[in-house]
């Protein structure tokens, strides 16, 4: 009980010593004769207590109790206790039961019959009783079945079948033993006699036991083979002999990796002898050169001994004298006469000559073939074997692989030959490295038999597994026996309805490898999914895997323990600050000085900052590089460099001390770790948590301090602490950084920046302290609907100062049929249009919308102007801290509620934290949490809770968002209108409800706008900002989810929603919120084609925003303002003027430190100059991108970058980022999860590489992208980025439809079709971004071309050139131009520029010019026309005969 005292002794409480762990329990029971006195048992037990203590203490065994009942004696033995633990505690416990019973079978005196049973399970370890008299003992099922064993199995050593099944011993060793009724054992298993080692059973039994299988290849160890490969060809010829050593710990693929390399060593023909050890195997002297000599002779299957010697006799006949056969009597069990010679030897001139026996032997066999040793699990060579193969090396050519664990994690140091033969020059010293998550991902279809499965599992892996294959396998099996997985056959054209359990499961994740050979058999092609209900978070750790983290933590100092059971309870990754809070009573030097060692121990890693931390977890990037060295080990009786180790230690501390933030560096010591707590212990330790991190739930100070749902603390009816709203701005004014900033910036200008007036309209005076009051909400940024800058008009939810934030949602198109109608009856137009201008909010007819944007350009410039005279106050001003406050604030809160059973509270979190994921594009990640509420709001135990209407509201609002982000257009129209049902904003589902609800929400707009005319401050409490927020949030999403239905009436229900979005905006009387519904209600009268209405509150949005005082809020609403006309006119080819807005946005985003904002701009400021063939100007922003991306560490922004990187090589005819660099990227990311719901981007980067590898005709390649491009297509809306990408994707399937009229005429027919109604599909998409109407003219002018209709081609050809004059598409232009006369002026043959320059384009670097490209506008792919058959242009496929 040492360890336990050293807990005592490091003033730990003494609850806390009690832990629910497993541990491997031995009851040994002495019976004794009759005629035995007390002299006689008090000698007998003490020498089996002697006995047992020095027996046990080898392995860290304790002894718990000693006792005696009417049956005898009865000793308590316990392996694994806290602070003993080690991963092969089973194997020690059977071996010293059996010493044990050996001993006191033969050695007691008066002894009658000796009983051990031997189990193996979890059981609680702690403090029993009074706290007057108590004691430390061990309580549970097992030690119940190991006593009950003991008594029911007399007289021999039976263990239970989980013992059996860890000790991992050869099955010979044991005997199954008949089932035995036991009082109070229900079911027990299979019990086993436990024979013991014994050394004749062992001659030859150690055969490799992993397999090699041609159906079960070796995944992700392609360069440890390589190394095999390289050394195995230069090995040829040598005199000497050379070894390769594969160091991994525990689990890394040792075995599989050497069943593989003598795999390939037989099938190039040479003679390889593979074997496997064990630990016994180290204590058997010679054994490991008995064992491989008696393998390579062919002797190991031979049963009797003189069937061994026959075969000896004829092997070593004329290799040595028959007289010195006898030396191999003893190690091979023959029975060779002994001769005259042998007999006159003593015996270490016998070992000397047996040992130069076999070496002639070996050497005879050199001179023939190319010996091969392979040696797994080489750690348990015996020193005399080691010794062996140290001169053996040295005089023979062999050729040796061997596999073995780090010495470093082994309780011994290698013996001096062992060293010897590591640090070796002829030795090479390769360390295991942890596989990449897409090998995990392969080898978890590989072991379950199926081509795919559902991302939550292969996320559950990757973290779990840490990428070792046998923790991978162990969690699959644990899943697999507890009936969570199910399997079913995969039809690849299924199409599903919209499902929120499947919303991230339906993307088929295919392995090439297994699908080519499993669809070669004609095999049937399985995936798996997970059982409904079955939540992969609270799995609890496969025992095996338990045992060897625990065996981890019980290697560390009692105050290490500590440190790592309380680092658990906060989780993976924690900050010191909060690991000091929750420690019993320590000092933060102690705490410094324990992490010092943690970390130097790699348990755990530091982090400078938080982003540091996910980027480890959650990139898919490759592992280590291969570490190939020189062996550097210390063997037995050396000493290490004390003076050095005191340097590190002190320099590690003071790294220690800079760090804020650590992490575990293997998730299953964390897990484990924590299983270890009792109930009530983790309840206290989650309350500390809690307790401690509230205080900090709230979006950074840069942000504003609020919540990401607005006002949501004031609508729930429980305690939070700090429950002072951040967002009673009318109340309580709190200076910012910024606004300090902005405020010497603006003060003397703001009588410049007063807007245009307007005829006949009433200004609205703005007072300082509604300025304070009109600040910006976090949503009114666009976005896609898979986090693409700019595709989103604003959805607000929150006020707050200064703040941007990744926006929620994306503009989507309506595909609508050409000839718009009107939304409403004409005579309610009318009505509209006269309560509009009675109300005058129409800026007068001769007021030109070109002056308006013309000063409102002046203004931004004004702005830009002032800024740069305090660019030092806003240089010095941190970025925003959301993301890290997510991460390590309100995931950790939620999860402590749920610990605790605070499942309010915790329902509280979870929405949050989903909103704030969505706030930072990560649509996985929001789903995640949005599962765990409704797991949580489905529970028993939250059935007595009342859920707040408002939360129920914002948890389908929620669920809404992400299913519109993901591209599910009808769940997300279901899940909106049911939030919106429960804030009291019933939307109608009729053309009659619409028509009435749209004659209310226009006399409710009149209503506001007269309002507008008088001064009033805000009234309206927080729970009603809160709803009416959320019902513009909602309404947002539901007139973009309107604008995409292709139905005619779809187009009422659009505007009714943009207009009751309006109409709450207003009743909000927050500026931000007004100027952004106006923005969306102008782009909804634009997707409809009513352009004076558009313009018209376009002009109302610049008009409002000139009230602004910009300082804080509304200085970062004018630069959204300017972001959203930006997008406006790139999506209608107004591209001067978006050029124009996106520069200034850009300047003032860089000014307001505002990266997240900034890298959307870029985006769109791209596309703007690319389609403009700006070509300059877009390297210019492209490295300003570059730079900010890299930076930012943003993985969305650097998918748009080698996107756009794609495009160039494309389209433009040079290079930014080689093809192969864009491709890499591809590769790395695109399992990351984040990128993984980001449809339009991951539609656009498949398709660029379709593109390429089609008109290359790289078809192999080809496959693959475009597979998956298209399986996106049904998921992506219908933004301007996802029509990009929809773009290219068409023209992979033209040129698929030129490659099958030149090669398989008979498939033309279907191909055409499906190309024919995607054309059809894009233009109607393109509706409301008519930039993109030349490139699908093109490509429609070009399919009817290959089709042969040369007429009709021309015809939209002819629409192609006119459209891109209307919209200033010159990108296309210039295409359209050389596909003119390539098509039908030309003369003579083009020349392809574009497949002349590939693969290896022309670099555009910075600083060159146009005139460093001379034939840059030439340089377009060519669409060459294939010949058709005139008489039989397209025959029908034949039908075979049947």
């Amino acid at each position: 009980m040492r360890n336990i005292l050293k807990k005592i002794d490091d003033n730990q409480p003494l609850e806390y010593l009690s832990e629910l762990r497993p541990v491997t329990i031995v009851f040994v029971n002495l019976q004794f004769d009759e005629s035995a006195n007390t002299l006689h048992l008090c000698q007998a037990i003490q020498n089996a207590n002697m006995k047992i203590s020095d027996t046990i203490h080898v392995f860290s065994g304790k002894i718990n109790k000693v006792f005696m009942f009417d049956k005898g004696c009865t000793f308590l033995c316990v392996f694994g206790l806290p602070g003993d633990k080690q991963a092969d505690e089973s194997t020690h416990a059977l071996d010293s039961a059996f010493k044990i019973f050996n001993f006191c079978s033969e050695k007691l005196m008066k002894i009658k019959l000796v009983s051990i049973g031997v189990t193996s399970g979890p059981v609680f370890c702690g403090v029993v009783g009074h706290r007057v008299r108590h004691e430390y003992t061990v309580i549970g099922q097992k030690v119940n079945l190991a006593a009950r064993m003991m008594m029911y199995y007399p007289g021999l050593v039976s263990c239970d079948a989980v013992t059996y099944a860890n000790s991992r011993l050869p099955h010979y060793f044991f005997e199954e033993l008949p089932q035995t009724e036991m009082k109070g054992v229900v079911n027990p298993g299979v019990v086993y006699h436990y024979l013991g080692i014994s050394e004749k059973t062992m001659i030859g039994k150690a055969y490799l036991t992993k397999e090699r299988s041609e159906y079960y290849p070796l995944l992700g160890r392609e360069k440890e083979l390589e190394i095999y490969d390289t050394l195995l060809k230069g090995f040829v010829g040598s005199t000497e002999g050379r070894i390769i050593m594969y160091e991994g710990l525990m689990g890394y693929g040792k075995s599989q990796l050497l069943a593989e390399i003598a795999y390939l060593g037989q099938k190039a023909g040479h003679r390889v002898v593979a074997m496997e050890l064990t630990k016994v195997n180290v204590q058997q002297n010679f054994f490991a050169i008995r064992t491989l000599m008696a393998m390579f002779l062919g002797i190991d299957a031979c049963k009797s001994y003189d069937a061994r010697q026959h075969i000896l006799q004829g092997k070593l006949r004329g290799v040595v004298e028959q007289t010195y056969y006898c030396l191999l009597n003893n190690i091979f069990l023959v029975k060779f006469p002994t001769s005259a010679e042998v007999s006159k030897m003593d015996n270490e001139t016998r070992t000397k000559e047996m040992e130069l026996f076999l070496v002639k032997i070996l050497q005879k066999a050199v001179e023939k073939d190319i010996l091969i040793f392979v040696i797994d699990e080489a750690h348990f060579i015996d020193p005399a074997s080691w010794e062996f193969l140290d001169n053996l090396l040295s005089s023979i050519p062999v050729f040796m692989v061997m596999s073995l664990a780090p010495f470093s994690c082994q309780a011994r140091l290698p013996c001096v030959s062992a060293a010897s033969i590591i640090n070796n020059a002829k030795t090479i010293y390769v360390q295991l490295q942890e596989l990449k998550p897409s090998v995990i991902l392969q080898k978890a279809c590989q072991d379950l038999g199926v081509v795919s499965i559902p991302r939550e599992l292969e996320t559950f892996l990757i973290q779990r597994s840490h990428g070792i294959p046998f923790y991978c396998e162990e969690l699959l099996r644990n899943l697999h026996l507890n009936n969570m997985l199910i399997f079913h056959l995969w039809e690849e054209e299924e199409e599903v309805d919209d499902e929120w359990e499947i919303l991230f499961t339906n993307a088929i994740k295919v392995i090439p490898s297994k699908t080519e050979s499993l669809s070669s058999l004609d095999n049937d092609l399985y995936i798996c999914t997970i059982r409904q209900n079955v939540k992969l978070q609270n799995i609890m750790l496969p025992p095996t895997l338990k045992g060897i983290a625990l065996a981890e933590l019980d290697n560390m100092s009692p105050s290490e323990q500590m440190v790592v059971k309380c680092a658990a309870i906060i989780g993976l990754t924690f900050t010191t600050e909060l690991l000091l809070h929750i420690l019993p009573e320590w000092t933060k030097r102690k705490m410094n000085q324990t992490l010092a060692t943690l970390v130097d121990s790699h348990i755990f890693k530091c982090f400078n900052k938080r982003k540091d931390s996910q980027n480890a977890q959650s990139q898919d990037m490759p592992s280590i590089e291969l570490l190939v060295c020189r062996g550097m080990v210390r063997s037995t009786g050396q000493e290490s460099d004390i003076r050095s180790s005191v340097y590190n230690r002190i320099k590690q501390e003071q790294l220690v001390m800079q760090c804020s933030i650590m992490a575990f560096c293997t998730p299953l010591l964390q897990e484990a770790a924590y299983e270890v707590w009792l109930k009530s212990q983790k309840k206290a330790l989650h309350l500390k948590c809690v307790s401690y991190l509230e205080g900090q739930a709230h979006k950074c100070r840069r942000c504003g301090e609020g919540d990401f749902i607005s006002f949501h603390r004031h609508t729930v009816e429980m305690i939070l602490v700090n429950t002072e709203s951040q967002e009673d701005i009318s109340e309580q004014h709190k200076e910012y950084p910024f606004s300090e900033a902005a405020s010497l910036i603006i003060n003397t200008t703001l009588k410049n920046l007063q807007a245009p007036s307007f005829e006949g309209m009433e200004r609205k005076a703005v007072t300082a302290e509604a300025s304070l009051a009109t600040i910006c909400s976090p949503e009114s940024v666009q976005r896609t609907s898979e986090g693409a800058p700019l595709t989103r008009i604003s959805v607000s939810r929150q006020p707050s100062p200064e703040i941007f934030q990744i926006p929620n949602a994306d503009i989507t198109t309506s595909t609508v049929s050409k000839k718009l109608e009107s939304l409403l009856p004409q005579d309610t137009e009318k009505e509209t249009l006269k309560a509009l201008k009675k109300h005058k909010m129409l800026p007068e007819e001769n007021l030109k919308a070109e002056e308006i944007e013309k000063e409102f350009l002046e203004r931004l410039d004004e702005i830009i102007q002032h800024s740069d005279r305090d660019q030092e106050k806003i240089r010095r001003l941190g970025s925003c801290k959301c993301e890290e406050i997510v991460e390590s604030v309100f995931v950790p809160l939620a999860r402590h509620c749920m610990a605790m059973g605070e499942y309010a509270r915790a329902l509280y979190y979870l929405l949050e934290c989903a909103a704030a994921y969505l706030h930072l594009s990560n649509n996985y990640m929001a789903f995640c949490n949005l599962n765990t509420a409704e797991n949580l709001i489905k529970s028993v135990d939250f059935r007595a809770t009342v859920i707040n209407q408002f939360e129920e509201a914002t948890f389908y609002s929620l669920k809404g968002e992400v299913c519109y982000n993901m591209g599910q257009m009808n769940l997300a129209k279901k899940f909106i209108r049911k939030a919106l049902i429960l804030l009291n904003r019933r939307f109608p589902f009729t053309l009659i409800g619409v028509f009435f609800k749209t004659l209310v929400e226009v006399s409710k707009h009149a209503s506001h706008q007269k309002k507008q005319q008088f001064l009033y401050s805000r009234s309206k409490g927080e729970k009603k900002l809160a709803f009416l927020y959320q019902q513009g949030h909602c309404l947002s999403l539901l007139w973009q989810l309107f604008s995409l239905d292709t139905a005619t009436n779809s187009k009422k229900f659009c505007r009714l929603a943009a207009l009751m979005k309006v109409n709450s905006a207003e009743e909000s009387e927050d500026e931000s919120q007004i100027i952004s519904s106006y923005t969306e209600f102008s782009l909804c009268c634009q997707m409809m084609g009513y352009q004076d209405e558009w313009m018209k509150y376009e002009l109302m949005a610049i008009q409002r925003s000139s009230h602004l005082q910009v300082i804080g809020g509304g200085l970062l609403t004018t630069v959204k303002l300017a972001q959203s006309l930006a997008y406006m006119k790139l999506c209608l080819g107004n591209l001067p003027l978006s050029i124009q807005l996106g520069y200034r946005a850009h300047e003032m985003c860089v000014r307001l430190k505002k990266p997240k904002l900034d890298y959307l701009v870029l985006c769109m400021l791209f596309k703007a100059l690319f389609l403009s063939i700006r070509y300059q100007d877009c390297v210019r922003v492209l490295s300003w991108m570059e730079e900010l991306v890299v930076k930012e560490e943003r993985i969305i922004g650097m998918a748009y970058f080698f996107s756009y990187c794609l495009e160039l090589l494309l389209y433009a005819g040079f290079s930014f980022k080689s093809f192969k660099e864009c491709l890499e990227f591809i590769q790395r990311n695109e399992k990351n999860c984040i990128l993984m719901s980001q449809n339009s981007i991951m539609l656009g980067l498949y398709s660029s590489l379709a593109i390429w590898f089609a008109r290359l005709h790289q078809w192999g390649n080809f496959k693959e992208p475009f597979e998956k491009a298209r399986r996106l297509l049904r998921r992506t809306s219908a933004s301007f980025f996802a029509i990009s990408g929809f773009c290219r994707f068409l023209e992979c399937e033209v040129l698929v439809l030129r490659k099958h009229i030149e090669e398989k005429p008979e498939s033309v027919r279907d191909t055409r079709t499906k190309t024919l109604k995607d054309l059809d599909q894009v233009l109607s998409r393109c509706s409301t971004s008519p930039i993109y109407y030349p490139r699908v003219y093109h490509l429609k002018a070009y399919t009817f071309l290959v089709l042969g209709n040369e007429e009709q081609s021309q015809i939209y050809l002819s629409k192609a050139f006119k459209l891109c004059d209307i919209y200033g598409n010159l990108l296309e232009k210039s295409w359209l131009e050389i596909s003119n006369e390539w098509w039908f002026t030309g003369k003579d043959p083009m020349e392809d520029l574009w497949l002349k320059a590939a693969p290896d384009f022309p670099k555009w670097e910075i600083g060159m010019t146009e005139k460093d490209f001379p034939e840059i506008h030439k340089t377009k792919y060519l669409l060459r026309v294939p010949v058709l058959d005139i008489n039989n242009p397209f025959p029908e496929p034949e039908i075979p005969n049947v």
